[in-house]
Parts: structure tokens; C-alpha cells; sequence
């Protein structure tokens, strides 16, 4: 879990459940060598599902020890959003493990919606009925919609971080910053 840390409060606000491939040796691989590989061959349905079953269990587990939890979120990728058993399978998980409301953030890219845009929109909306928050990763990675602002029940917007490194010189790219930010808000 990579801790996400408030800065304004000086103290952790919750966490991002991140997935690594540790070899035998101890060696890692890490997600951008083996996710498209699991993009392909359709294991990545089975991996977002084992690590949201986890983070619940982890969860619970800290609940029942009587431990302050944080919210955590977790990565969902677009082929198993669009899996037509997707709501039912993450709703058996989440009573399964009877995790309180808003301590599950599921993350989605904005590639997520390139493909039957109303039933992604319906997705998440049947997700948020279920008191999940929800997160757009990487925003303004590609090809960004402001109409994603507007249209979609997001939570959590996280702009991409090379935006960032553009800002620092480019008057431009922060007045566009500050635009995308007063929108979200």
C-alpha cells in the first residue's frame, strides 16, 4: 500500500493498493512489463479482482482487530469494467467483507470510456449507488475530455503527473491547471 499523504494536515489520509511481481530471487518486476501482457491475454480481469478482494480482506481484518483503517484505492481496468458480471462480482466482494461505506476507491482510467461511453457512465453510477468512491487516474495523459468533468460521477480527479513536469515552465499549463481544478471542484 503506497500511503497518500495530506499536506495541508501533515498526516496519511488513506493509500493506493499497488501491485508488484516479486520473483523467487526477490527481484521485482514492476506493472508497465507485465499488465499489457495480462491486458492481452485477459488475466487482468482476475488480478484487479484478487487485489480489490484483498484490500477488502486486509480491511476487515483491521477492523475486527479494532485498528483505524483509511480509505484505499484500487486499480480497475477497462476490459474487466466491461464485463457484464462486473457490478455483481465487485458488490459480492464488498458484502463479503462488509467494509464501511467510503473506504473503497476504485481507480479507472480515462481509457475506460473510449469504448460504449453511456454503459461505462452507467457503470459508474451503479458503483457509486454502492457508496464505492471513484477516481480518474492520469488525467490529461491522452486524450482528456473536459466533458468527463461533467459527465461522470468521479470522486477523485489525479491529473498525470507529466502535466506537472510542464508546469514548472509554462505559464500556459498552470492557468490550464488551475482551470481544471476550479472545474472539478
Amino acid at each position: 500500500i503506497q500511503p497518500k499523504w495530506d499536506i495541508n494536515k501533515d498526516c496519511i489520509y488513506g493509500g493506493e493498493a499497488l501491485v508488484r511481481w516479486i520473483k523467487q530471487d526477490g527481484s521485482m518486476i514492476f506493472p508497465d512489463q507485465f499488465i499489457p501482457v495480462f491486458e492481452r491475454n485477459g488475466f487482468i480481469e482476475k488480478l484487479d479482482l484478487y487485489m480489490l478482494e484483498e484490500v477488502c480482506k486486509r480491511m476487515r481484518a483491521l477492523i475486527d482487530d479494532d485498528k483505524t483503517i483509511f480509505p484505499i484505492s484500487v486499480n480497475q481496468s477497462r476490459i474487466l469494467m466491461h464485463n457484464p458480471d462486473y457490478i455483481n462480482q465487485v458488490a459480492k466482494i464488498m458484502k463479503r467483507y462488509r467494509i464501511p461505506n467510503g473506504f473503497i476507491e476504485l481507480e479507472v482510467t480515462e481509457t475506460v470510456f473510449f469504448d460504449e461511453r453511456n454503459l461505462m457512465i452507467n457503470t459508474m453510477n451503479q458503483l457509486k449507488s454502492m457508496d464505492l468512491c471513484i477516481s480518474m487516474d492520469d488525467f490529461g495523459s491522452g486524450y482528456s475530455s473536459l466533458n468527463m468533468l461533467k459527465d461522470i460521477p468521479f470522486d477523485v480527479i489525479k491529473i498525470d503527473r507529466e502535466f506537472f513536469s510542464e508546469v514548472i515552465t509554462s505559464e500556459a499549463s498552470i492557468l490550464i491547471l488551475r482551470k481544471i481544478i476550479e472545474m472539478a471542484k
